[in-house]
């Protein structure tokens, strides 16, 4: 399967209070309009990009820029099993006080809840949807610039397509906040989250490691992959400190560019979004 690189931005957030505008490190990014008093955006809502009731997206550009523009896209995270675009509106509205020069698409995905759905339809649903951006790129004014980026569920969506592409030039640039990183490991497959590692492939670990392996980034980690930003805190109790641990360890190995943070206070619901989403804009001006 051929992926488009695209950015991916999973969050589950359901406030952003008390976001402040960081200054430009440098004047020659291109992500952050430097008049905030002047860029707005159109919006075009649930526009079908297959014929699942649930592939619906929806477009945020920005008006009035001449030059092409990057794509964001927000993917709403649930444990694979549930959840839905509208629970990322205040994280468009983040990027839009944000005044990114980047078009936004916030979507929908099949759930793992649905009959057949795997992480493979999954990824299938961001493939349709990126193929379909990448057609209508140049009327959309859209550029090849991608970044992909996620949180949780949707993070480890996002480090799986990115890594396990057979293209090296289709992802620019991936990250993951409190993200799965490799599904064989015991410490993560408990309870809740045994439960819907199941369901989302589809069959239970044992006499099946080979297509657990498959479905974990960890394990499509190359000396090409992306360059990665991920965080990880000590307090979650659905993601296991060890996840980042093992993630890191084997992007030091391959030589990827890579950006790495631990919070110990954090939890999976991570309460310091809006200096996490300041360091994930940096990061992607940084390497785009």
């Amino acid at each position: 399967m051929k992926y488009a690189p695209i950015l991916i931005l999973t969050l589950f957030f359901y406030s952003c209070a008390g976001i402040d505008t960081v200054p430009l490190i440098n004047k020659n990014h291109l992500l952050i309009d430097e008049d905030l008093t002047k860029l707005e955006y159109s919006e075009s809502k649930n526009i079908k990009y297959g014929k699942n009731d649930l592939q619906l997206y929806d477009l945020h550009l920005p008006k009035g820029l001449t030059k092409k523009v990057p794509v964001i896209v927000l993917l709403h995270s649930g444990g694979w099993v549930e959840g839905d675009k509208g629970f990322n509106d205040p994280i468009v509205d983040y990027l839009k006080q944000k005044k990114v020069q980047c078009a936004i698409v916030n979507f929908n995905h099949r759930l793992t809840f649905q009959k057949g759905v795997t992480y493979k339809e999954q990824l299938e649903d961001i493939d349709l949807l990126l193929k379909k951006l990448q057609s209508e790129a140049e009327s959309s004014n859209l550029s090849p610039e991608f970044f992909l980026l996620g949180m949780s569920a949707g993070g480890h969506l996002a480090m799986l397509y990115a890594y396990s592409s057979d293209d090296d030039k289709l992802v620019e640039v991936v990250g993951g906040i409190v993200s799965p990183s490799d599904l064989t490991s015991s410490k993560i497959r408990k309870d809740r989250m045994n439960t819907d590692i199941t369901r989302l492939i589809g069959k239970p670990y044992e006499n099946n490691a080979e297509e657990y392996q498959l479905a974990s980034p960890y394990f499509h980690v190359k000396r090409s992959s992306p360059p990665t930003i991920v965080f990880y805190a000590g307090k979650d109790p659905l993601i296991p400190e060890e996840q980042g641990i093992v993630l890191n360890d084997k992007l030091k190995e391959k030589k990827v560019k890579h950006e790495y943070y631990f919070d110990q206070n954090q939890g999976h619901n991570w309460g310091d979004l809006p200096k996490t989403l300041d360091k994930m804009i940096l990061f992607a001006e940084k390497h785009l």
